[in-house]
């Protein structure tokens, strides 16, 4: 039975889970990112160059470079976000220089900063996006220019970043650029899985023994299915296409089910992105 958890509490523990993301965030960025020598997309690369160049603290300066870009996401972004954004970032500076010089790993290997740096960034962004926030930066430009001028997210945010990366080509060297690439691309993965959830294929299946595919789905693998009316093109013949939604580890007693009931059935594996409902993720 799902519990249904009053609004008022969802706000309560949608800001504390901001709060843990934000200081998870900045322990990622103080104990991997800075002591591997590394720099950043956005606005917190910007933050770790002035860091490295003229010794700025990374926390104060990540918020007054946001400053400007908060003045223009209050006029053109939702408010709610807007405030979830600037409590976070609020912690989250503050824990940035909070743990400066802290390192709990003594790491003197490049390439393991960067890749933890970007899977601790990438779970405590996870965290932030999933309750309705942020931590500034590039990410309210891109989208203010997707409202206004209709660009996708995706696509400005990598045009900044690459700005960015190239600057710190220069500052860092080619080395930590480089691997500054490799923490943005894992950060990216770690997200995109987080958000996306347990890995799911979406089936289609067309059969002429749909009705008993079905009953064996739903008995081996205890999932549903839907039933499309469809009509072969070369028969014209009415056939029932099933679709159904699985886990990843349940593909392989499927396909055992197909071949077990109708080895001529026409079956197409679909990743989906993101699966809510009954037996998946609550879309409450």
């Amino acid at each position: 039975m799902h519990l249904k958890i009053p609004k008022r509490l969802r706000s309560v523990l949608g800001i504390l889970a901001i709060t843990i993301g934000s200081i998870v965030a900045a322990f990622g960025i103080q104990g991997f990112i800075v002591p591997s020598g590394l720099g950043g997309g956005g606005v917190g690369g910007i933050a770790l160059l002035l860091y490295y160049t003229l010794n700025l603290p990374i926390g104060i300066m990540t918020f007054l470079l946001n400053i400007p870009l908060f003045i223009l996401a209050w006029r053109e972004v939702n408010r709610k976000f807007v405030f979830k954004t600037i409590w976070g970032l609020v912690i989250f500076s503050l824990s940035l220089d909070l743990f400066k010089g802290i390192q709990t790993i003594n790491i003197n290997d490049i390439f393991l900063g960067a890749l933890y740096g970007g899977v601790i960034s990438g779970i405590s962004s996870s965290i932030i996006f999933h309750f309705g926030g942020s931590l500034g930066g590039t990410d309210i430009v891109s989208k203010v220019i997707q409202r206004k001028y209709g660009v996708p997210m995706g696509t400005s945010s990598l045009a900044i970043n690459a700005v960015i990366i190239m600057i710190s080509w220069f500052i860092l060297g080619s080395t930590a650029a480089l691997y500054t690439l490799v923490t943005i691309f894992v950060y990216g993965r770690v997200l995109d899985l987080i958000q996306s959830g347990v890995p799911t294929k979406s089936i289609i299946i067309i059969s002429d023994q749909s009705e008993a595919l079905v009953n064996r789905i739903m008995v081996d693998l205890g999932r549903g299915a839907t039933f499309l009316h469809g009509r072969g093109a070369y028969s014209c013949e009415p056939k029932d296409v099933i679709i159904c939604v699985v886990s990843l580890p349940e593909i392989g007693r499927l396909k055992q089910a197909v071949r077990d009931v109708d080895p001529k059935a026409f079956m197409i594996v679909q990743n989906a992105g993101e699966v809510f409902g009954s037996g998946f993720v609550s879309n409450d």
